[in-house]
């Protein structure tokens, strides 16, 4: 692990880390947002106004009191969907603002519950990455024009440092885990309903009131409620019923009021003591509560639902289980198996060669090893009673750890054996795509990305012979699972689905270069004519289109798709899928000129400011080329933006 130290006092990071969902197309981020808010004063007047009337709701007579998000789902699993919410640039501003002046007392009210096991202690001013992500920095592209303590501030994951674990699975393999086998017999879980959906935004005043720090900071804590609540609200149409999902500060909310659930849980529970007679650790919104015997568990469990109908909030009892020692779930068993099971085939042929460095051995026969492997995984799933949902992420995980591993090779060493590595990468791209085929998620579908740019970047790199192979490899496959999606029914009928996981690996694949470009009718079937286009579908397939001749019709889909969304400007300071995709095709370089000058027109006339002169507007779409908002159309280097992926995770 290496440690990375980032500038404390730069408030702005809230916009990289904090405001915008995990699930996106891999293109998508704030970094140019970021940079363009830190340059505004050297911003060229149209620039300046664009940013300052968008995102800062600057200079405008009637700013909106709330604002639009642009809502979006995603597969969950085979069977169901999770709506995502992108908040309006202004709304995420107003987060920046929020976090800036209430810092200390989002620590302070995140540190109430002994229970919880992920919550913010401090602001960061340094973060962890991977060793496996430093061995292979070697393959990134593009552009690093920051250094010293800035370095690293669009790699952050976070603008809180936290206590406990940044993912559940950490703390079933923690030492805290296994002392609370040790000590209590009985484990019950408890789960509530629809959450985000359910909280009511007015409550978090309910959370922080009649406490001995809120009394003396009287003049700060009941505006702190007040504040966060309208936050909150601005971003989600002033709606009180549900907050948005996505954004990091949306669990932050929830956390505290959970905070404070915890609190009266104990409070009120005066004949056990927390701690002897039982305990609970508590993650986000998930439950799970240690008892000596079933009965005391039982009672935790009724109390906890009792107080929670206080904050409008309800159990799923369904969804509840209590189990005696040992504690071990069917999901955990099977990850275990699993994990094992991967280690003896990779064993077949990889081994160790330096510390965080694999190398490939002699394959006799790829098809054999490969479907000797998919059999035992299909075993295993079939003898747990299980589906390939519980399992293909995390073997995707592990197999991308190990394409890391791979490819870290030291330049200065030995030659290499191409068919070696060939092989190697044959028998992995086959089993990635066959778990990702029969399981795939937006999660991973970042990992699978990994493994295909870093497998087709190294054989570029030191495959002479080889990388042919690979590169064709890597597309025979993409246009297969592409393909075979085409064929499924699907979303087209779920309003504003997002085929986040199959735009990803297409994204990825980019990576080839135009001798591999999918087939037209793939991109036309899959993406741009399946449902209503929506910002992400444009953004993504403009991204995959670029200038190329053989998209010239899906292209003329897509911006007049685009021009049909912002032919009308009047909403555009209040809702957010107008702004982002106004901010985002005004620096796309396959949007022509005289377009971009046409929206700047009517955003002027939209915010009833004079005209720009014709030198103004040459002198920005000059500029703007160099710079961008959401989607970098120029410099991007998928592997970075990969990597902030990881580091970021999804709860």
């Amino acid at each position: 692990m290496k440690k990375n130290r980032i500038r404390r006092s730069d408030y702005n990071r809230v916009l990289i880390t904090e405001t915008t969902p995990f699930e996106t197309p891999i293109i998508f981020s704030n970094d140019g947002l970021y940079d363009q808010i830190a340059t505004l004063d050297s911003a060229d007047h149209v620039q300046s106004t664009v940013i300052k009337s968008l995102v800062l709701h600057a200079g405008i007579s009637k700013p909106p009191n709330s604002t639009i998000p642009y809502t979006y789902k995603i597969k969950k699993d085979s069977k169901s969907f999770r709506r995502l919410a992108l908040l309006h640039p202004a709304s995420q501003w107003k987060t920046r603002v929020f976090y800036e002046k209430y810092e200390q007392l989002i620590i302070h009210y995140c540190s109430i519950s002994p229970a919880s096991i992920r919550a913010p202690k401090t602001v960061a001013s340094s973060f962890y990455s991977k060793s496996s992500w430093e061995n292979i920095n070697k393959y990134k592209t593009g552009s690093i024009a920051l250094d010293g303590l800035d370095k690293y501030v669009k790699h952050a994951p976070s603008f809180f440092s936290y206590r406990g674990y940044d993912r559940l699975y950490k703390f079933f393999n923690s030492r805290d885990y296994l002392a609370l086998e040790k000590k209590f017999s009985f484990l019950k879980t408890l789960d509530v309903t629809k959450c985000f959906d359910s909280i009511y935004t007015h409550c978090l005043s309910w959370a922080v009131k009649d406490k001995p720090f809120t009394k003396s900071h009287v003049n700060v804590s009941s505006t702190f409620a007040q504040e966060f609540d309208g936050v909150i609200r601005h971003g989600n149409h002033n709606e009180t019923n549900g907050i948005p999902i996505g954004p990091e500060v949306s669990r932050i909310f929830a956390e505290i009021l959970f905070q404070e659930i915890d609190r009266r849980v104990i409070q009120e529970l005066v004949d056990l003591k927390f701690g002897q007679h039982y305990e609970f650790r508590r993650y986000v919104d998930d439950v799970f509560i240690f008892a000596r015997d079933e009965s005391i568990a039982n009672r935790i469990h009724d109390k906890y639902a009792d107080v929670l109908i206080d904050f409008n909030l309800h159990t799923n009892t369904a969804k509840s289980t209590c189990i005696g020692r040992p504690f071990s779930s069917s999901k955990a068993r099977l990850v275990y198996d699993a994990g094992q099971q991967a280690n003896s085939f990779f064993e077949k042929f990889l081994e160790q060669t330096g510390t965080g460095v694999l190398s490939p051995k002699g394959i006799h026969n790829k098809w054999k090893l490969t479907k000797s492997y998919i059999d035992s995984v299909k075993a295993l799933c079939h003898s747990n009673e299980s589906t390939y949902d519980e399992i293909a992420s995390f073997l995707i995980s592990v197999i991308t750890e190990r394409v890391k591993r791979l490819v870290n090779h030291d330049d200065s060493s030995s030659t290499i054996q191409d068919g070696e590595y060939v092989d190697a990468f044959i028998v992995l791209l086959d089993v990635l795509f066959f778990l990702y085929s029969v399981a795939p998620s937006v999660g991973a579908s970042y990992k699978l990305s990994t493994s295909l740019i870093l497998a087709a970047r190294f054989s570029k790199k030191h495959l002479p012979a080889g990388y042919p192979t690979v590169h064709q490899k890597i597309f025979d496959l993409t246009c297969s699972l592409l393909h075979d999606q085409c064929g499924m029914k699907h979303a087209g009928d779920i309003e504003g689905f997002v085929h986040l996981e199959s735009f990803n690996i297409a994204l990825a694949t980019r990576e080839l270069g135009d001798n591999h470009l999918l087939p037209p009718e793939i991109i036309d079937e899959l993406f741009v004519s399946a449902g209503k286009l929506t910002y992400f579908t444009i953004v993504a397939s403009l991204f995959y289109v670029r200038d190329s001749n053989v998209y010239q019709e899906l292209r003329t889909k897509l911006l007049d798709a685009a021009m049909g969304k912002l032919s009308d400007l009047s909403d555009v300071l209040m809702n957010s899928e107008k702004a982002h995709l106004l901010l985002d095709l005004l620096s796309c370089p396959y949007v022509p000129d005289k377009q971009k000058t046409a929206w700047i027109k009517s955003l002027f006339r939209t915010l009833q400011f004079a005209q720009p002169s014709k030198a103004d507007l040459q002198k920005f779409l000059t500029g703007i080329n160099t710079s961008h908002a959401q989607v970098d159309w120029n410099d991007i280097d998928l592997l970075n933006s990969l990597e902030k992926k990881e580091l970021k995770q999804a709860y």
